[in-house]
């Protein structure tokens, strides 16, 4: 699942900068550019869709 920036920016509008953002148990790691108009959100776990739909979490 993928969303715009204007889209996250709406669903935060009316937060105040010092209000803490929860990624339900992962660890925050970074933003990464991947192409013009596409920025990645890294966690410290690994996370993906196993062959059969599901998603694992792994610590890495």
């Amino acid at each position: 699942m993928s969303i715009t920036v204007g889209e996250l920016k709406k669903h935060l509008e009316g937060f105040t900068d010092d209000t803490e953002v929860y990624f339900g148990g992962l660890d925050f790691y970074r933003t990464k550019r991947r192409g013009e108009k596409v920025v990645q959100i890294e966690f410290n776990q690994q996370v993906y869709k196993d062959s059969s739909g599901k998603v694992v979490i792994e610590d890495v």
